[in-house]
């Protein structure tokens, strides 16, 4: 029964709206103009009943407006702008709600094309100056502004400017304009609540009250001038009536942002942490990039001990900071904050990689060398700010985890060096090495036995030896550590400067032999030695006595 009656009461008002003419449906429109929703059904059905009706579209379109859903009333005002395109009132509502729907250039068109119709028409200038502002470009909007001065010297024209001034940071003029304004007109809320606004931003707290207090006198239930007398408030430390104010705005409407905003402040700056955040997390639900709410919320986070969290929304500030027109400072901000965070203790670690260093720190380098190439790695959780060897600053790269250098450093007079490391925490590691300077002369092999030619040859006269017995000596400046014949190590004294050695050698089916000898130092010296096999003549065979017989082998031969 109940939905026969709703059919009803629908096919009611269609016949209504279908039958009457358009002044009595007017009539009807604006008897609900405190219930926008049940007017803009009666409206819907008009439309129907008379589309071409001007004044049913426009009524229709203020209603949509009121109701914020800009994106119908701008299909309204196109329709109305198509319908009568010489009244510049149309283009200029019409781009007022492409602004309010934030589609800034188009409003710009809409605007521009009232301004054409009547150079004079000061609403068309207004919100022309605020598209622009919101499209950040607050020297149009002051070019704007200034037309819109040599057309009337209006308490909104000076507002406007006012506004633009504060956007391009000349608070001096903007506080003015704000001033000329309240002189124009006394009743002016909005010129009393910016001008309280900006001299809260100078940190002026009795100039501050003055002016809220001066708008709350217009209007005392104005949310916007209570918001701005706790700033005033919050500038003397009176944080309780800064809190105050802040929270009998949030009474009068909930979805408050500012006030929001400005009573997270004041409870993060008394410590009151999980208060603030609240606040804080609420304007971020509306308002996901407001920066100002980013950095208090991370703040809070820090408050309360929650690092990670607090680092999540510094990283955010740094992703949104390019939507703002002081990008700069939030950059800088949220980078110092993230620097603060991640600060560590420990020394960066050095390594040296081409070099060998002792335990005691000592680098061995030949007595004659000039230069020497150092190279290393670095490891350490932050980024390093500097390298000096000996007080001389040294490029570094990042590669991978680790940061490597190279550097040359002159050895002349030189005899240790001193390496210093630094992080950007100023975290700093000191090595310091002593150059060990050392010989570079070869060691030289003497053999005694056989003797060789001085060409390096060895006379062997026997035909069936198949080893030879060397002796020798290895003289130099530094200890020798090896001794190999022909690839075979040789024993010899390693406590003894200038060591004897010797050792029996396979000639079997060689032609020569090598004696290879190392110090500590690391020099080399490598000897070949020919062998040269030659038969006895017959005159030495002769002279080499006959071996005596066995006289039963000799009686048994008989």
């Amino acid at each position: 029964m109940k939905s026969i009656c709703i059919i009803f009461l629908f096919y009611l008002s269609v016949a209504f709206a279908q039958a009457q003419d358009v002044d009595a449906i007017m009539q009807t429109a604006d008897s609900l103009a405190n219930q926008p929703e049940k007017a803009l059904e009666i409206l819907n059905q008009a439309v129907t009943a008379h589309p071409d009706s001007e004044e049913i579209l426009k009524v229709r379109a203020e209603a949509y407006e009121s109701l914020r859903q800009f994106d119908k009333a701008v299909d309204d005002y196109k329709k109305l702008t198509v319908l009568s395109p010489d009244e510049e009132n149309l283009w200029y509502l019409l781009g007022r709600n492409l602004y309010k729907n934030k589609q800034y250039p188009a409003a710009l068109q809409s605007l521009n094309h009232a301004i054409k119709l009547n150079p004079q028409y000061l609403p068309a200038y207004h919100v022309r100056i605020e598209t622009l502002l919101e499209m950040n470009q607050p020297e149009a909007a002051l070019r704007v502004s200034d037309s819109t001065l040599m057309i009337g010297e209006t308490a909104m024209n000076y507002f406007l400017q006012g506004e633009v001034n504060k956007r391009l940071n000349a608070r001096q003029k903007a506080g003015w304009a704000y001033e000329r304004a309240t002189r124009i007109d006394k009743g002016m809320i909005e010129a009393y609540i910016a001008l309280a606004d900006l001299n809260a931003g100078m940190n002026k707290a009795e100039e501050t009250l003055t002016n809220a207090d001066a708008a709350l006198g217009i209007n005392p239930d104005s949310q916007e001038a209570l918001v701005a007398r706790s700033r005033g408030f919050a500038l003397l430390k009176q944080y309780k009536d800064a809190i105050d104010d802040a929270s009998f705005a949030i009474q009068m409407n909930p979805e408050n942002v500012q006030a929001h905003f400005w009573r997270g402040t004041y409870y993060k700056e008394t410590n009151k942490y999980q208060e603030a955040l609240n606040d804080f997390e609420f304007v971020l639900k509306i308002e996901p990039d407001n920066w100002q709410a980013l950095s208090g919320r991370a703040d809070s986070y820090l408050g309360l001990g929650n690092k990670t969290s607090a680092l999540a929304d510094y990283q955010k500030l740094l992703a949104v900071a390019t939507k703002y027109p002081e990008k700069e400072t939030i950059i800088q901000l949220a980078n110092q904050r993230i620097f603060e965070l991640n600060r560590e203790n420990r020394a960066p670690q050095l390594a040296l990689t081409d070099q060998e260093a002792t335990d005691k720190f000592e680098i061995q380098v030949p007595d004659n060398q000039q230069s020497l190439t150092l190279k290393g790695k670095i490891t350490d959780e932050s980024p390093i700010s500097k390298l000096l060897v000996n007080g001389q600053e040294v490029p570094i790269t990042k590669v991978g985890d680790e940061f490597e250098f190279s550097a040359v450093v002159n050895l002349e007079n030189l005899e240790d060096l001193q390496i210093e490391v630094a992080d950007v925490y100023d975290n700093v590691n000191k090595l310091s090495y002593q150059l060990v300077r050392n010989e570079t002369a070869k060691p030289q092999i003497a053999l005694f036995t056989p003797k060789p030619d001085e060409k390096g040859s060895i006379i062997i006269t026997s035909e069936n030896s198949s080893s030879l017995y060397i002796e020798g000596k290895v003289n130099d400046e530094s200890t020798i550590t090896s001794i190999f014949v022909d690839g075979k190590a040789v024993d010899f004294d390693h406590n003894t400067n200038n060591p004897n050695f010797s050792s029996i050698v396979d000639i079997s089916n060689k032609t020569s032999f090598s004696i290879k000898v190392s110090d500590s130092y690391g020099n080399i010296t490598e000897q070949i030695y020919t062998l040269e096999k030659i038969t006895a003549s017959a005159d030495e065979k002769e002279k080499k006595p006959m071996p005596e017989q066995n006289p039963a082998i000799e009686q048994a031969s008989h």
